[in-house]
Protein backbone atom coordinates (compact mmCIF):
# COMPACT_ATOMS: atom_id res chain seq x y z
CA UNK A 1 0.00 0.00 0.00
CA UNK A 2 1.16 3.58 -0.69
CA UNK A 3 0.65 6.45 1.61
CA UNK A 4 1.59 9.88 1.44
CA UNK A 5 1.77 12.83 4.02
CA UNK A 6 1.48 16.50 2.81
CA UNK A 7 3.27 19.09 4.72
CA UNK A 8 3.81 23.04 4.28
CA UNK A 9 7.74 23.33 4.64
CA UNK A 10 11.09 22.09 4.91
CA UNK A 11 10.93 21.51 9.06
CA UNK A 12 7.43 19.80 8.99
CA UNK A 13 9.33 17.27 6.23
CA UNK A 14 12.16 17.35 8.06
CA UNK A 15 10.59 16.42 11.82
CA UNK A 16 7.93 14.37 10.63
CA UNK A 17 10.30 12.08 9.28
CA UNK A 18 12.02 11.42 12.41
CA UNK A 19 8.59 10.85 14.46
CA UNK A 20 7.25 8.27 11.85
CA UNK A 21 10.50 6.22 12.27
CA UNK A 22 10.78 6.42 16.01
CA UNK A 23 7.17 6.49 16.84
CA UNK A 24 5.53 3.91 14.75
CA UNK A 25 8.85 2.39 13.14
CA UNK A 26 8.97 2.93 9.47
CA UNK A 27 12.92 3.01 7.73
CA UNK A 28 13.95 4.94 5.28
CA UNK A 29 15.43 3.47 2.77
CA UNK A 30 17.38 5.19 -0.08
CA UNK A 31 17.00 2.27 -2.91
CA UNK A 32 13.08 3.21 -3.00
CA UNK A 33 13.80 7.06 -3.83
CA UNK A 34 13.98 7.08 -7.98
CA UNK A 35 10.39 8.60 -9.29
CA UNK A 36 9.19 9.79 -5.95
CA UNK A 37 6.40 12.20 -6.72
CA UNK A 38 8.11 16.31 -5.45
CA UNK A 39 6.88 19.42 -5.82
CA UNK A 40 8.95 21.76 -8.17
CA UNK A 41 11.99 22.89 -6.20
CA UNK A 42 10.82 20.88 -2.72
CA UNK A 43 11.77 17.99 -1.04
CA UNK A 44 10.01 14.46 -0.80
CA UNK A 45 11.10 11.32 0.66
CA UNK A 46 9.94 7.65 0.54
CA UNK A 47 9.81 5.26 3.73
CA UNK A 48 9.11 2.10 4.08
CA UNK A 49 7.89 -0.90 6.82
CA UNK A 50 6.87 -4.55 5.98
CA UNK A 51 5.57 -3.95 2.34
CA UNK A 52 4.18 -0.51 2.47
CA UNK A 53 5.18 3.04 1.11
CA UNK A 54 5.41 6.01 3.09
CA UNK A 55 5.58 9.31 1.20
CA UNK A 56 6.27 12.73 3.20
CA UNK A 57 6.03 15.26 0.96
CA UNK A 58 6.88 19.29 1.45
CA UNK A 59 4.28 21.33 -0.71
CA UNK A 60 6.05 24.65 -0.19
CA UNK A 61 3.38 26.51 1.72
CA UNK A 62 -0.19 26.30 2.67
CA UNK A 63 -1.00 28.27 -0.28
CA UNK A 64 0.47 25.20 -1.98
CA UNK A 65 -1.54 22.88 -0.34
CA UNK A 66 -4.38 22.11 -3.20
CA UNK A 67 -1.29 21.58 -5.83
CA UNK A 68 0.38 19.03 -3.03
CA UNK A 69 -3.15 17.38 -3.45
CA UNK A 70 -3.51 17.84 -7.48
CA UNK A 71 -0.08 16.13 -7.71
CA UNK A 72 -1.14 13.14 -5.74
CA UNK A 73 -5.01 12.75 -7.56
CA UNK A 74 -2.85 13.04 -10.76
CA UNK A 75 -1.10 10.35 -10.03
CA UNK A 76 -3.74 8.30 -8.91
CA UNK A 77 -5.72 9.10 -12.44
CA UNK A 78 -2.83 7.88 -14.08
CA UNK A 79 -2.24 4.74 -12.59
CA UNK A 80 -1.77 1.44 -14.65
CA UNK A 81 -4.55 -0.86 -14.57
CA UNK A 82 -2.72 -3.01 -11.65
CA UNK A 83 -3.24 0.40 -9.04
CA UNK A 84 0.19 -0.50 -8.02
CA UNK A 85 1.07 3.38 -7.79
CA UNK A 86 -2.19 4.30 -6.17
CA UNK A 87 -2.09 6.13 -3.29
CA UNK A 88 -4.40 4.46 -0.66
CA UNK A 89 -4.12 6.79 1.92
CA UNK A 90 -3.41 10.73 1.64
CA UNK A 91 -2.84 12.78 5.05
CA UNK A 92 -2.55 16.22 4.80
CA UNK A 93 -1.13 18.16 7.80
CA UNK A 94 -1.60 21.99 7.98
CA UNK A 95 -1.22 24.95 10.44
CA UNK A 96 -4.01 26.66 11.21
CA UNK A 97 -2.21 29.95 11.06
CA UNK A 98 -5.02 32.75 11.45
CA UNK A 99 -8.68 32.49 11.96
CA UNK A 100 -10.80 30.91 9.45
CA UNK A 101 -7.75 29.38 7.82
CA UNK A 102 -9.39 25.87 8.66
CA UNK A 103 -12.37 26.80 6.42
CA UNK A 104 -10.23 28.00 3.74
CA UNK A 105 -8.02 24.77 3.49
CA UNK A 106 -11.23 22.15 3.25
CA UNK A 107 -12.52 25.09 0.21
CA UNK A 108 -9.65 24.25 -1.57
CA UNK A 109 -9.96 20.49 -0.88
CA UNK A 110 -13.24 20.40 -1.92
CA UNK A 111 -12.91 22.33 -5.23
CA UNK A 112 -9.79 20.48 -6.29
CA UNK A 113 -11.68 16.91 -5.46
CA UNK A 114 -14.59 18.43 -7.52
CA UNK A 115 -12.20 18.94 -10.33
CA UNK A 116 -11.00 14.86 -10.57
CA UNK A 117 -14.63 14.06 -9.53
CA UNK A 118 -13.78 12.52 -6.40
CA UNK A 119 -16.50 11.48 -4.74
CA UNK A 120 -17.24 10.92 -0.68
CA UNK A 121 -20.24 10.51 1.18
CA UNK A 122 -19.47 12.68 4.18
CA UNK A 123 -18.49 16.23 4.61
CA UNK A 124 -14.36 17.17 4.76
CA UNK A 125 -13.62 17.60 8.27
CA UNK A 126 -10.15 18.05 10.84
CA UNK A 127 -9.39 14.96 12.05
CA UNK A 128 -11.47 12.46 10.25
CA UNK A 129 -10.70 10.06 7.76
CA UNK A 130 -12.55 10.94 4.75
CA UNK A 131 -13.64 7.79 2.63
CA UNK A 132 -13.12 8.96 -1.32
CA UNK A 133 -13.63 6.94 -4.80
CA UNK A 134 -12.57 8.26 -8.30
CA UNK A 135 -12.04 6.89 -11.27
CA UNK A 136 -8.59 6.67 -13.62
CA UNK A 137 -7.58 7.24 -17.30
CA UNK A 138 -8.69 3.82 -17.78
CA UNK A 139 -12.22 4.25 -16.31
CA UNK A 140 -11.16 1.64 -13.39
CA UNK A 141 -12.65 2.61 -10.32
CA UNK A 142 -9.92 3.50 -7.11
CA UNK A 143 -10.82 3.77 -3.53
CA UNK A 144 -8.69 6.02 -0.91
CA UNK A 145 -9.01 7.94 1.85
CA UNK A 146 -7.87 11.55 3.29
CA UNK A 147 -7.04 12.66 6.48
CA UNK A 148 -6.71 16.44 7.21
CA UNK A 149 -5.11 17.30 10.18
CA UNK A 150 -5.13 21.17 10.53
CA UNK A 151 -2.86 21.06 13.78
CA UNK A 152 -3.38 23.96 17.05
CA UNK A 153 -0.09 24.36 16.53
CA UNK A 154 -0.29 26.48 20.13
CA UNK A 155 3.05 27.10 21.81
CA UNK A 156 2.80 23.54 23.97
CA UNK A 157 1.59 21.29 21.19
CA UNK A 158 3.86 22.40 18.64
CA UNK A 159 6.67 19.22 16.91
CA UNK A 160 9.34 22.64 17.31
CA UNK A 161 8.15 23.35 20.89
CA UNK A 162 8.36 19.64 21.93
CA UNK A 163 11.70 19.16 20.36
CA UNK A 164 13.29 22.12 22.27
CA UNK A 165 11.86 21.07 25.57
CA UNK A 166 13.10 17.48 25.44
CA UNK A 167 16.98 19.41 24.02
CA UNK A 168 16.70 21.66 26.83
CA UNK A 169 15.78 18.90 29.54
CA UNK A 170 18.92 17.06 29.21
CA UNK A 171 21.34 19.36 28.66
CA UNK A 172 20.85 22.56 31.00
CA UNK A 173 23.29 24.83 28.93
CA UNK A 174 21.30 23.67 26.00
CA UNK A 175 18.41 24.72 27.92
CA UNK A 176 19.78 28.38 29.03
CA UNK A 177 20.46 28.49 25.28
CA UNK A 178 16.52 27.93 24.09
CA UNK A 179 15.10 30.43 26.93
CA UNK A 180 17.34 33.01 25.99
CA UNK A 181 16.38 32.77 22.19
CA UNK A 182 12.97 32.12 23.38
CA UNK A 183 12.72 35.85 25.16
CA UNK A 184 14.77 36.89 22.00
CA UNK A 185 12.00 36.29 19.42
CA UNK A 186 9.34 37.18 21.77
CA UNK A 187 10.99 40.73 22.16
CA UNK A 188 12.24 41.51 18.53
CA UNK A 189 9.54 42.13 16.43
CA UNK A 190 7.13 44.36 18.87
CA UNK A 191 5.01 45.47 15.84
CA UNK A 192 4.58 41.94 14.82
CA UNK A 193 5.51 43.11 11.39
CA UNK A 194 7.46 40.23 10.06
CA UNK A 195 6.24 37.23 12.88
CA UNK A 196 3.11 37.78 12.12
CA UNK A 197 1.59 34.85 14.18
CA UNK A 198 1.99 32.61 16.86
CA UNK A 199 3.30 29.64 14.04
CA UNK A 200 6.05 32.21 12.83
CA UNK A 201 7.27 32.53 16.46
CA UNK A 202 7.05 29.01 17.12
CA UNK A 203 9.14 28.44 13.90
CA UNK A 204 11.59 31.34 14.53
CA UNK A 205 12.80 30.04 18.12
CA UNK A 206 13.35 26.25 16.58
CA UNK A 207 15.50 27.95 13.96
CA UNK A 208 16.97 30.51 16.12
CA UNK A 209 18.55 28.01 18.45
CA UNK A 210 19.82 25.92 15.83
CA UNK A 211 21.22 28.93 14.21
CA UNK A 212 23.24 29.32 17.26
CA UNK A 213 24.00 25.08 17.53
CA UNK A 214 24.86 24.47 14.16
CA UNK A 215 25.55 27.84 12.78
CA UNK A 216 27.42 26.00 10.03
CA UNK A 217 24.72 24.32 8.67
CA UNK A 218 26.27 21.05 9.91
CA UNK A 219 23.76 18.39 8.82
CA UNK A 220 25.22 15.57 10.81
CA UNK A 221 24.89 17.25 14.01
CA UNK A 222 21.73 18.28 13.20
CA UNK A 223 20.25 15.08 12.31
CA UNK A 224 22.11 13.80 15.85
CA UNK A 225 20.43 16.12 17.65
CA UNK A 226 16.71 15.02 16.00
CA UNK A 227 17.82 11.53 16.09
CA UNK A 228 18.09 11.63 20.38
CA UNK A 229 14.23 13.13 20.73
CA UNK A 230 11.90 10.75 22.21
CA UNK A 231 9.57 11.18 19.13
CA UNK A 232 7.30 8.28 20.25
CA UNK A 233 6.59 10.66 23.25
CA UNK A 234 5.31 13.29 21.19
CA UNK A 235 1.65 11.41 21.27
CA UNK A 236 0.98 12.59 24.78
CA UNK A 237 1.02 16.30 23.99
CA UNK A 238 -0.16 16.52 20.11
CA UNK A 239 -2.96 13.52 20.27
CA UNK A 240 -4.07 14.09 16.35
CA UNK A 241 -0.90 12.88 15.57
CA UNK A 242 -1.88 9.16 17.00
CA UNK A 243 -3.84 9.03 13.62
CA UNK A 244 -0.44 9.09 11.36
CA UNK A 245 -0.06 5.66 13.33
CA UNK A 246 -2.70 3.87 10.71
CA UNK A 247 -1.19 4.59 8.13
Amino acid sequence: MNNIILCEGSTDYFLLQYYMREAYQWIDDKSIQNGILKMPRQKSRNLTKNSDILTIMAVGGCSQIGNGLKSVLEKNFLSPPTLANVYSRIVIVADRDEAGSEQSVIQTLKQILNGYNVTYTSSISNNFWLQCSMHNQMGIEIQFSILLLIIPFEENGSMETFLLNAVGSKDPYDKMIIDQCNQFVERIDPEKKYLTSRRYITKAKFDTYFSIRTPAEQYAERQNILKNVEWEQYNHIQTAFQKLGEL
